[in-house]
């Protein structure tokens, strides 16, 4: 039951709501509307008397307000939306950000606190404490980078993503008590980084799109493919998936029991609470409209916070702790022991009608190289008698929808499945085969795990006759000081071999692969000494092995000198479309600000005409309208147009940044980002280089 529900009339952004003490002491509701407003409804406070107008640029934003709502006036599209403290004082500071800039807003005094301009967009922000910083900042995921603002709105650290940052979280990760930054993209992960360190990374199955820190070292996470799930310290406690999108996460405790659980809205206006521990549901319910947001706060001033959950109509509705606890409904206990009862009397009949005893399953991982377009493969193979009549396989990244379902016409005795991951990942296949007699309606089902190393796309091949031309002036070496045995180790792991790679003490290592996905050919060679060299024209290959390398053998600083000339190339020009995109940019701003004085003059001369009833002139001037209007309208798409161009061309070279810090470990990686981000913001192609090059 709830303890309170009010409707604010609005349609309401999904995962735009935030809720802060704006005033230091009263929770007030932060929501995004479709019209491109703020409204704050603020129960316990009424609006200041004083009003301080503040402007920027364009932004004409003043607090309105009509009882117990205000509406702030943004004027753009706000795409994220957050609250914290970035003072001594008790007082929130409402954050919004937009495809090109950042506000920070103090709601008590109606002024902003800064206006930042962000080249690569705010598609999630959070504010807090981060270990390697002194004061509390703001932090926002842009276009391929996260990038950190003081207070004044001054940027202090950025650093380079793999793709857009569609959520960011603030937690103790490693239990060290001190804060780290969590972040997930849109290429799939999730980081862990401290200062200039990656502690933790993971891929998921599809864009990353929630993050909440929890209790301890847990944090949970949402993808956009209708999963949720929770770590702890890297390990994955549980997830589950839905055909239905979720739009927010909280953690609350709904049962009253002092344990926190994992509260999720779904677009489809469920909500539901599990177990922070194993995902048991605790409770669900279902509203009218799908969830536009979920927040904590202590709306009635009870003392106690609320669960308060905003849908997209508007519909706001209170929940108290305790009073949300799903109540069976009458039978249902029954029918699940009915449920149970009929699936261990089919389990009963199935061992008594099964006469064979010596029913066994093997599989084994290998490579297929018979077919023109090799691919991993998993062989399954049944026992004397029995045969193979379904198998289902989950892995992650590896099928569409994630699970492929194999049902021979006619029961088989070995099947092979290929298995084409799409990215240089461990992934975790889950088997469940059927097997039975040829003609039987009950089965065996057996159940296996096995795990696809992370360079499973590429067989190994012999050493070619002579080198490629394309590998000549390729590649990357570095040096490293181990010895061979445990490169050999890890070869063995991140391979799929077949036979294990052996070599003696004073061996060199000099293998040869091609990658099943594209038929190019790779080396990779490390003499006795500890020279190494990765030959390849894929720079995103040579650092997936270098970051693997790194981390099994625990190196924790590594140098490097690659040269890639097709990737410096496309950097190179990618810089250049820079130059001059700004300059087309800055010359339609010109050209529009001219083109908005002159309308403004015809609309003065028009009202003229109209009041002296001059007709002729008033035809005139409506036509010069016409003309300019149109004018003014072409340009803003070709504005429009033109800002696209240039955020792609900043993601492509932000994407080209990564994959030169991926080449690096610790400090050198570092001062390659920041090399570069250097070179890009002085628009030095030939400094960029040197950096690409030398870290």
């Amino acid at each position: 039951m709830a303890a309170f529900t009010f409707n604010l009339q609005k349609k309401i952004e999904p995962s735009l709501v935030t809720c802060g003490k704006f005033d230091g002491s009263h929770p007030c509701l932060a929501i995004a509307t479709s019209a491109g407003s703020i409204l704050i409804h603020s129960p316990h406070r009424q609006p200041p008397a004083n009003i301080i107008d503040s402007s920027h640029e364009n932004l004409e934003r003043r607090l309105e307000w009509n009882g117990e709502i205000a509406e702030l006036q943004i004027g753009r599209q706000i795409i994220s939306l957050c609250t914290g403290r970035l003072h001594e004082d008790e007082r929130d500071i409402l954050i919004i950000g937009m495809h090109t800039h950042v506000l920070a807003y103090q709601v008590e005094e109606n002024a902003d606190l800064f206006y930042k301009q962000v080249a690569d967009g705010a598609y999630s922000l959070a504010v807090g404490k981060l270990s390697w910083l002194p004061n509390p900042v703001t932090i926002i995921g842009g276009n391929c980078s996260v990038t950190i603002l003081n207070n004044e709105g001054i940027e202090i650290f950025w650093t380079v993503m793999g793709d857009i940052v569609r959520s960011l979280a603030i937690l103790d990760f490693d239990g060290d008590g001190e804060n780290e930054l969590l972040a997930g993209t849109e290429d799939y992960e999730l980081k862990i980084i401290k200062e200039d360190l990656i502690l933790w990374e993971t891929k998921e199955t599809a864009p990353v799109t929630a993050l909440a820190a929890l209790s301890g070292k847990q944090f949970a996470y949402v993808v956009g493919n209708g999963t949720v799930g929770i770590y702890e310290g890297g390990q994955r406690l549980w997830r589950i998936k839905s055909k239905h999108r979720v739009v927010a996460i909280k953690c609350y405790d709904v049962n009253g029991d002092g344990v926190m659980e994992l509260v999720t809205g779904w677009n489809s206006g469920k909500i539901d609470a599990r177990s922070c521990i194993n995902g048991d549901t605790v409770f669900k319910l279902q509203i009218n409209s799908p969830v536009a947001g979920i927040v904590e706060a202590d709306y009635r001033r009870t003392g106690r916070p609320d669960l308060v959950i905003v849908s997209i109509t508007g519909e706001i509705r209170g929940y108290s702790a305790g009073s949300i606890i799903d109540t069976p409904e009458p039978g249902v206990a029954i029918r699940q022991l009915i449920a149970k009862k009929q699936a261990l009397l089919m389990e009963l009949r199935q061992r008594n009608n099964d006469n064979s005893s010596s029913s066994y399953l093997s599989t084994k991982l290998a490579i297929n190289a018979i077919t023109a377009r090799t691919a991993a493969r998993l062989v399954l193979a049944s026992g004397p008698g029995l045969f193979i009549h379904c198998v289902i396989v989950f892995a992650e990244g590896v099928f569409e929808g994630e699970t492929l379902v194999v049902h021979p016409k006619i029961p088989v005795g070995e099947l092979e499945i290929e298995l084409r991951p799409a990215k240089n990942t461990p992934v975790d296949i889950h088997v469940k085969v059927c097997l039975g007699s040829a003609n039987t309606d009950l089965f065996q089902v057996f159940e296996i795990v096995r795990q696809l190393p992370p360079f499973s796309m590429y067989e190994l091949i012999p050493r070619p006759a002579e080198l490629p031309n394309n590998l000549r002036n390729c590649g990357v070496s570095f040096q490293i000081s181990e010895r061979p045995q445990r490169v050999v180790l890890w070869l063995n792991q991140s391979f799929l071999l077949s036979e294990e790679f052996i070599i003696t003490d004073e061996s060199s290592i000099d293998i040869w692969f091609r990658g099943m996905r594209d038929n190019k050919i790779h080396c990779l060679q490390i003499s006795s000494t500890g020279n190494a060299m990765i030959q390849t024209q894929d720079p995103n290959l040579a650092g997936d092995i270098i970051q693997s390398l790194a981390m099994y053998l625990g190196i924790q600083e590594l140098g490097s000198e690659a040269k890639f000339p097709d990737e410096e190339q496309k950097l190179s020009s990618a810089l250049e479309r820079i130059k001059d995109l700004k300059e087309v940019d800055t010359r339609l701003q010109a050209d529009a600000a001219g083109g908005s004085t002159l309308l403004k003059n015809l609309v003065v001369r028009l009202e003229d005409s109209r009041i002296l009833n001059d007709l002729e002139n008033m035809r005139k001037r409506l036509h010069q309208l016409k003309t300019i209007n149109g004018d003014l309208i072409r340009a803003h798409e070709f504005r429009v147009n033109s800002r696209k161009e240039l955020a792609l061309t900043l993601k492509e070279l932000n994407v080209g940044v990564r994959y030169a810090a991926r080449l690096r470990v610790g400090h050198a990686a570092t001062s390659t980002v920041t090399r570069c981000r250097a070179a890009i913001q002085e628009e030095n192609t030939r400094a960029l280089v040197t950096a690409l090059q030398n870290g």
